[in-house]
């Protein structure tokens, strides 16, 4: 018996893995209606959030079908949304019986769903299949409990653990394929940090561009305590797909004239001559951002590091070397120290593949 419901639970989990990266800032969940052992309404939470998994389910359902089970990969919102808040609508629903695959870490919802059921007489199971729910939508668990956006750095290194020639060259050291993979790490993120630093080096596009499909722009955030960020960067060209926000001290002409390219300019007071990386974050948390993909220079990295601010690391190291001249990796960080928190590695052809899980 207890395998049926396990199944039905992972197709609700397929589900919701099919709006991977089109939620944000909430969770991806899918839900699935069983009667009879077959499945009469299925539902996957909409672009942006809304509408939830439920609603869309239950707009499908006959409520008049006895004995129906709902299976569902978070618990069902408690407080209030456009139609009551989903746990109504199961409770109005005629349901006698709910799978939840994990408890909501938000506390406007977490148990008191759960425990309304109870008193409503649903028979309610949690727990099975929980540890998918959490890996799918980790961002999400994270960002509610630390009010910081789940942050992933990736960086290509050489062999001798460098990012780039002194003069910053040497700009390929990865290959076609895990450039490929750093485009669906791009994806899967709601917005880019990075540094004007390396914009004024690199000058980066910072798109999306996966096989067959259009190319997409996500939001770009910038630290550029100076404002030295160049006014003809590509990634300034006015476009109504994305938003650019860059944190400065300097309130000054350019930061006029960047306002005027479309910029959302965010003032931050320095502290012991550099910005607090953790602040940084947390206003950018208030930005309604939760998955924040990091490309940018060892230096940065390294301060993130050590701030204890890094959730994964995506690194490719190259059979490629540098030489004892170019940039380094990292700054004052033992590379033992992240070898340790090692899960898996992948081969790219010539490109080694480690990803590494921090927190």
């Amino acid at each position: 018996m207890q395998n049926n419901n396990i199944k039905f639970l992972k197709i609700a989990h397929q589900l919701a893995k099919s709006k991977s990266s089109k939620t944000f800032p909430s969770p991806t969940v899918g839900c699935v209606i069983v009667n009879n052992k077959k499945i009469v309404a299925k539902g996957v939470t909409g672009i942006g959030g809304r509408p939830h998994a439920e609603e869309i389910a239950l707009k499908y359902y006959n409520k008049s079908m006895k004995n129906s089970k709902l299976y569902v990969t978070l618990e069902p919102c408690f407080h209030k949304s456009r139609n009551g808040s989903c746990a109504k609508q199961i409770i109005n629903s005629n349901i006698k019986e709910v799978f939840i695959a994990s408890k909501d870490p938000d506390l406007r919802t977490h148990g008191r769903t759960i425990n309304l059921f109870k008193r409503n007489k649903i028979k309610t199971t949690v727990g099975l299949t929980k540890e998918l729910t959490e890996d799918q939508n980790k961002f999400f668990f994270y960002s509610v409990k630390h009010k910081l956006p789940f942050v992933k750095v990736k960086m290509a290194i050489s062999k001798d653990f460098k990012i780039a020639k002194k003069n910053y060259e040497s700009k390929w050291i990865s290959n076609y394929l895990s450039r490929q993979y750093g485009h669906k790490l791009r994806y899967n993120s709601q917005a880019i940090l990075t540094t004007a630093k390396t914009i004024i080096h690199d000058n980066p596009k910072l798109t999306v561009r996966l096989k067959n499909k259009k190319t997409i722009y996500k939001n770009i955030i910038v630290i550029d305590k100076n404002l030295k960020i160049p006014l003809n960067s590509k990634i300034l060209v006015k476009n109504k797909k994305r938003k650019v926000f860059i944190f400065t001290n300097k309130n000054n002409k350019k930061a006029k004239e960047l306002d005027k390219l479309g910029c959302k300019i965010i003032f931050l007071k320095i502290k012991k001559h550099d910005f607090n990386l953790k602040e940084v974050l947390k206003k950018i948390y208030k930005l309604n951002i939760t998955n924040l993909l990091v490309e940018a220079g060892g230096i940065f990295f390294s301060n993130l590091f050590k701030a204890n601010l890094v959730n994964e690391l995506h690194l490719f190291r190259s059979e490629k070397k540098i030489g004892i001249n170019g940039k380094d990796f990292l700054y004052n960080i033992s590379f033992t120290k992240i070898q340790n928190q090692e899960k898996q590695r992948k081969n790219f052809k010539k490109d080694l593949y480690q990803y590494f899980y921090l927190r």
